[in-house]
């Protein structure tokens, strides 16, 4: 996609600071059921278009969100580059709205899969705790259910905590920026993929109003509060659960999200050998086989 304006947003209207959601509806021509997908953090649901296409064509239509402060959704700050959220809840309750007001109203009978990367799939987790009878099937892949330290976890919280205490939690969290969308490929070991890569930054580089930086000190506080949430949260899940980890993820914690996993009732685990965090933004080979696994668990 070129231009933003080649694609219209709907929006909703959150019951948190007045902040317009963007979301959008991708319809299945043979409709079998519906998906609810959830980004990750600085990201927009625009990314995944091909990934919803293939959903389409399985027969899943796919219902998605702009989170709060990012993608074509409202900011709460006017530095509309940095990445602040002042209650982890706050991403929950708007996608909670737009599951029971807008997904399961177009839904009605038909099963709902719930679907996330990244932080989405901390969102998702503690959605689907507050809704264990809604949901068929939920895949999560990448899920930020524990986060990769530069220094020991214990030392962040303390920097970070004390940091908001002090009122520095609108400041960006040390060694993030404004430009953190910016930073070359070599240094990100998101994705083997140059090319998607570059299709992405070019993207933000063109629409400016979708660029995120790095994150606020708030954000990693309520973040690193609402990962500790979720092993009891996994406990009140009831639906089947697929997990896609990236064997070689940079980002998040796979031994935090072993530990998460063994709370579910049902969980089957999938490890992408190799593969980098962004599982559905990689390299053709590792980009199919997490489609693949994906499309078997719903479909089996």
């Amino acid at each position: 996609m070129e231009n933003k304006t080649d694609f219209s947003f709907q929006h909703f209207q959150s019951r948190h600071g007045n902040v317009k959601i963007a979301y959008s509806c991708f319809k299945a021509e043979r409709e079998k059921a519906v998906i609810l997908f959830l980004t990750g953090r600085a990201e927009y649901f625009l990314k995944y278009l091909p990934f919803f296409w293939r959903m389409n064509e399985l027969g899943f239509t796919v219902f998605a969100l702009d989170h709060r402060g990012q993608g074509a959704s409202g900011r709460m700050l006017d530095e509309s580059e940095k990445g602040y959220i002042e209650n982890f809840d706050f991403y929950v309750d708007d996608a909670e709205d737009f599951l029971k007001n807008i997904v399961l109203e177009y839904a009605r009978k038909k099963d709902v899969f719930l679907v996330s990367h990244s932080m989405g799939g901390a969102v998702s987790l503690l959605l689907a705790a507050r809704c264990p009878d809604v949901f068929k099937k939920i895949v999560f892949t990448s899920p930020m259910w524990g986060l990769i330290y530069t220094m020991p976890e214990i030392l962040v919280k303390i920097i970070v905590k004390g940091a908001c205490c002090l009122g520095f939690s609108r400041f960006y969290a040390i060694g993030k920026s404004a430009k953190d969308y910016l930073r070359p490929f070599e240094k990100t070991h998101l994705t083997h993929s140059f090319e998607k890569y570059i299709a992405q930054q070019s993207f933000v580089t063109r629409n400016r109003s979708f660029a995120l930086g790095g994150p606020a000190f708030a954000w990693v506080n309520e973040s690193m509060k609402a990962m500790k949430k979720l092993p009891e949260a996994a406990k009140k899940v009831k639906a089947p659960v697929l997990l896609v980890q990236a064997e070689n993820d940079m980002v998040v914690n796979n031994n935090a999200q072993n530990i998460v996993a063994a709370n579910f009732e049902n969980c089957r685990k999938t490890l992408i050998e190799k593969g980098f965090h962004e599982l559905l933004n990689e390299e053709k080979e590792f980009y199919e086989k997490t489609v693949s696994v994906i499309s078997d668990f719903l479909i089996g």
